[in-house]
């Protein structure tokens, strides 16, 4: 026989469980659905090269002077401001295939010069070399220890370029934004690729993505157009650097100091997107002169959003 007191324990706690089953019920029937957060692009930020008639930077570039286009439509509120004293963050990558050996030498002595010439403060290095796969993986902040990083290249090898700029492009370095910086790559190779699994469209998009500008440097006689030349332009020309091609030691050493000299004279454009429809897509963007000089405005010709 049970008596009156425990069964009102029993149907006690028989209620507590039947509420708390309730309980958890109805916030699963809440939480069916995971919640979705969406990362939009709040502000769109591009690096800006202004040059003159000439191909000499353009100082002193004032909002006025330009127009900015977000797919065919009119930017109407944008802010520009000089870059040149922004921390930057350069990514050195350098091809040492088989197709690029004998070029080698001068890359690694130019190069010495050129980080020597470049380096401020604050400004972050990374370098990556390659042939089949990536063989050297570094971050530095002195020049000095460039040159000791490359005492003993391997040298030799097919060629994964695009794999090589592509994880370049998502290295650490470039991510963190804590603190506004410019963000640069100069490729040294041939663009010749015979071993990528991603190809050229993913290394554009991951550079267009994280506002990487690629400068590329490759070492022929520049009268004869060599299989990779296009390849190389493509990746200057779609995130707002540049292509060089060189013969010798003395026209890599101009080429480099012209992109030192872009990067240190650069501008930043700074606004905010038209607007969003939740969706990954692409923005294109053009900015204009509009002064009638030969003056000309260079950048990344756009940007994703990022849902």
């Amino acid at each position: 026989m049970v008596s009156s007191k425990s069964a009102d324990g029993v149907g006690e706690m028989k209620r507590t469980v039947f509420l708390l089953l309730v309980h958890i019920l109805a916030i699963n029937a809440f939480s069916s659905d995971p919640t979705i957060i969406r990362k939009r692009v709040s502000e769109v930020q591009m690096m800006v090269v202004a040059t003159d008639s000439q191909n000499r930077p353009l100082l002193n570039l004032s909002p006025a002077d330009i127009t900015v286009l977000e797919n065919g439509l009119p930017v109407s509120q944008f802010d520009l401001r000089s870059a040149g004293d922004l921390p930057l963050r350069l990514g050195i990558v350098l091809d040492l295939s088989d197709s690029t050996k004998k070029t080698w030498p001068i890359v690694r002595s130019a190069l010495n010069r050129s980080l020597s010439e470049a380096f401020r403060p604050h400004d972050q290095f990374l370098l990556m070399t390659f042939n089949s796969k990536i063989e050297t993986e570094h971050e530095f902040t002195e020049p000095s220890q460039f040159s000791t990083m490359l005492e003993n290249p391997a040298q030799g090898g097919l060629t994964a370029l695009y794999d090589t700029v592509y994880r370049a492009c998502k290295h650490q370095m470039f991510l963190a934004d804590s603190e506004p910086h410019r963000s640069a790559m100069i490729l040294l190779s041939d663009g010749e690729d015979d071993i990528s699994l991603h190809d050229l469209n993913d290394a554009i998009d991951e550079a267009q993505l994280n506002g990487i500008a690629i400068y590329t440097v490759a070492t022929h006689d520049p009268r004869y157009s060599k299989r990779g030349d296009e390849v190389l332009h493509l990746l200057a020309a779609s995130t707002g650097g540049r292509d060089f091609v060189v013969k010798d030691s003395n026209q890599l050493q101009l080429a480099l100091a012209t992109v030192n000299q872009e990067l240190r004279s650069s501008y930043v454009l700074y606004y905010h997107p038209l607007a969003e429809d939740g969706r990954r897509n692409f923005r294109r963007v053009y900015i204009l002169s509009n002064q009638d000089n030969g003056s000309h405005m260079r950048a990344r010709i756009g940007y994703y959003t990022k849902p």
